[in-house]
């Protein structure tokens, strides 16, 4: 009995191999809500019925009307389209955008606006930003090195293009997991992959197979999270604490990736091209061997020599190193030879010095054609980097007991989770890949499956409403949020299938209820009786990303470059950064000007505005960006070179283009381009005043000029108009959309 004891005791503490039964999952785990799949609810009848502009409406105001609430009255509609304009772009809207927009009184006026938006580049953009936190995209490995990966750019412009072309969900996700089986022969598909490719990566780890390991968790833990909003990271070490995920889940899961590895030199090209490129390349390989054969001719005696006078310096055990086979040597051998390398090569220099004069202008000759050759060698075709298969014999997936590495245990086939898919048999595909991912992408994206299409909407409302219908977004187990609004949740999520998976018309749809175009000061009575804003009884304030900031201060400037893709920008640092991480500074202010998505993103180097502004940690995916105030923001804004360029172009382009010697001309168009309305009385009154008295203080003083300052321009008047335009940048409604 004793024996018995100390046996279960020592399994227990994990000193000798034994694996646990897995565990069995009752009804009431089974019937959480979120494993249950979703069912189409009847849309409800409220009494304010001539609020509800779509069914979205119908359900927050049956929520608002049970605790005896009325919406928020909706907002003025030039901070509606500013809204709107953010909301689906990350920028703010043009002079143009906003006038054209309070001028259009009929009621589809809204309608008219979203869908310009949707149809914009920029919506692409500015929803890639969300997916990819998400995807804890970065260009670099992270850890001490930090290697750069030149390629990680084209994943970005991929998400970009497939948002922009509204590509349906399903297969959005279908192609980030299986691209590369999916569509083996599309390269766009295999870029899609790169999802997975961007787990961080310690190049020194010199421990077999503990890559591996580590790349396996982690887009384990990513997929998991993303798109079932389940924290499966739980279940890695043991059986999940709360939720019904066990540990042989999680392996189970993990073995769905067992057979992929990353693949980074993937040729962007057809079949055909790639064999035409073969073919050139083998062809021009054949001439340039020959080329070196015909130098060789001539080096071959002089090399001879040479050596022979170098070799006859060296001790006798590096010479019989160097005349022993390379299979024969020894470890210590090698050794030798790699210390005294140096010794036993020739200089070019050197061997060309001792040819007779009519060699060297053979040699010469030759050496001048291997110089053309080399010149004319065909340009590589463009590669991309992402996640492949390595066949049909997927390498052994076990179980690590306790997580531990060095503590495996049985041998795991995939499978999808237990709680929602029971425990079926696993057959791998008979074709050329595994087909393993392929499995999973399409038990995720069917219509059957109670998480995906729930988690998507949550993360599109959050990204609308500032907090999701369940306002933990990557967790929808028993230690989440539960669902504020149950049927709502599922109605979004049973029209997004519906419509096709799109999500454009999501968007369109909440953007266009009333609920979203209440306004941000609600009463007294709805503050108190609403504080968390949980029934969206109103639209909070909410501040802009820091990459939202910063395509704030380029648009108000007139200097945002809006060109859409290509490699990344590395615009200036401030002084003391330069050198640090790899940056070397664009070459073009215009490429210095892309807009924030294209800025490099290095793991180990945040770009300081995004990382005083709550910039996520790439290492891992972000469902929800910190929201904090500090004084490195108010610093940023106040002190950078950034934000007072930003104001010297903005003068300038308001000096370009109003009245230059009317106050209230200038007032009233430099408030238009930072904050999109007109100012009020008091508002232009005191600018007006600041603009009279501010030229005084600056006499004596090495002011800030407008760029550019125009012919004849008081250059002190300039510089206070670059004052007030600095002022307006620094204004919490800058930085804040109502």
């Amino acid at each position: 009995m004793r024996l018995a004891c100390l046996a279960l005791l020592v399994c227990a503490l994990g000193l000798i191999a034994a694996d646990a039964p897995e565990p069995t999952w009752t009804a009431e785990q089974k019937q959480h809500w979120a494993f249950v799949a979703p069912k189409r609810p009847t849309v409800p009848q409220v009494g304010q019925g001539s609020w509800v502009r779509n069914p979205i409406d119908a359900f927050i105001l049956q929520s608002l009307e049970s605790f005896k609430l009325a919406p928020t009255p909706p907002v003025e509609k030039v901070a509606l389209i500013r809204r709107l304009t953010f909301d689906l772009t990350g920028l703010p809207p043009t002079l143009h955008e906003v006038d054209a927009f309070l001028s259009d009184s009929s009621p589809a006026a809204i309608e008219h606006v979203v869908d310009r938006l949707l149809a914009s580049p920029s919506y692409g953009e500015r929803w890639a930003r969300q997916w990819l936190d998400l995807a804890r995209f970065a260009e670099s490995d992270g850890f001490k090195a930090d290697v750069t990966r030149p390629n990680a750019w084209r994943y970005r412009d991929w998400v970009v293009k497939a948002l922009n072309q509204d590509l349906p969900y399903d297969k959005f996700v279908g192609l980030q997991l299986a691209g590369d089986e999916i569509a083996p022969e599309d390269p766009d598909a295999f870029i899609a992959t790169a999802f997975n490719r961007h787990f961080p990566f310690e190049d020194n780890n010199k421990i077999p197979g503990q890559n591996r390991q580590l790349m396996l968790e982690d887009v384990t833990d990513t997929t998991a999270s993303v798109f079932l909003g389940l924290t499966l990271a739980c279940a890695r070490c043991h059986d999940h604490k709360y939720d019904p995920l066990s540990q042989k889940d999680y392996y189970r899961f993990e073995a769905l990736f067992g057979s992929f590895a990353p693949l980074d030199n993937f040729p962007l090209a057809s079949s055909a091209q790639k064999a035409i490129q073969a073919t050139i390349e083998v062809e021009h390989q054949a001439t340039m061997r020959r080329a070196q054969a015909a130098i060789a001719t001539v080096e071959q005696p002089y090399v001879a020599s040479l050596l022979k006078d170098k070799l006859a310096k060296l001790p006798k055990e590096v010479l019989d190193a160097f005349e022993t086979k390379p299979e024969e040597r020894s470890a210590f051998q090698e050794d030798l030879l790699k210390k005294h390398a140096k010794s036993m090569t020739v200089d070019a220099k050197a061997m060309r010095s001792a040819m007779v004069p009519a060699d060297k202008l053979v040699w010469d000759a030759r050496s001048s054609v291997m110089k053309g050759l080399e010149a004319q060698a065909p340009s590589p075709l463009p590669v991309a980097t992402g996640m492949v298969d390595m066949g049909p014999n997927a390498p052994v997936v076990r179980l690590m007991r306790k997580g531990n590495f060095y503590n495996p245990g049985e041998e795991v086939e995939p499978g999808f989770l237990s709680v929602i898919a029971g425990r079926s048999e696993w057959t791998d595909s008979t074709g050329p890949t595994s087909g393993r991912r392929t499995a999973l992408a399409n038990w995720l994206t069917d219509s059957k499956n109670p998480l995906t299409a729930r988690v998507i909407v949550n993360r599109l409302w959050q990204g609308h409403f500032g907090r999701g219908i369940v306002a933990t977004p990557s967790d929808f187990g028993t230690q989440g949020s539960p669902p504020s609004h149950p049927e709502l949740l599922d109605w979004l999520a049973t029209e997004l299938i519906r419509q096709g998976w799109s999500l454009k018309a999501m968007h369109r749809l909440m953007v266009t209820s009333s609920t979203y175009q209440q306004a941000s000061t609600a009463s007294a009575k709805t503050i108190e009786d609403d504080p968390e804003n949980a029934l969206f009884s109103r639209m909070p304030r909410h501040r802009l990303e820091g990459e939202a900031v910063r395509d704030a201060l380029l648009a108000s400037s007139g200097e945002l470059n809006t060109a859409v893709g290509g490699p990344s920008v590395f615009p200036d640092l401030p002084p003391g950064m330069e050198t640090r991480g790899g940056w070397v500074r664009s070459a073009k202010a215009s490429d210095r000007n892309r807009r924030s998505l294209y800025v490099f993103v290095r793991r180990n180097l945040k770009y300081p505005l995004f990382d005083a502004f709550d910039a996520p940690d790439s290492n891992v995916t972000c469902p929800e960006r910190n929201i904090s105030v500090n004084a490195p923001q108010a610093l940023m804004l106040l002190n950078s070179d950034l934000v007072l360029d930003q104001a010297k172009a903005m003068a300038g382009r308001v000096l370009t283009v109003t009245d230059r010697n009317d106050p209230k001309a200038l007032v009233t168009q430099a408030y238009r381009l930072a904050l999109g309305r007109q100012p009020s009385e008091i508002e232009r009154t005191r600018a007006v005043t600041f603009l009279e008295e501010q030229p005084a203080l600056l006499s004596g003083k090495a002011p800030s000029l407008p760029s550019p300052l125009p012919d004849g321009y008081d250059p002190t008047q300039g510089a206070a108009l670059v004052d007030f335009c600095h002022v307006l940048l620094n204004l919490n409604e800058f930085v804040f959309v109502d």
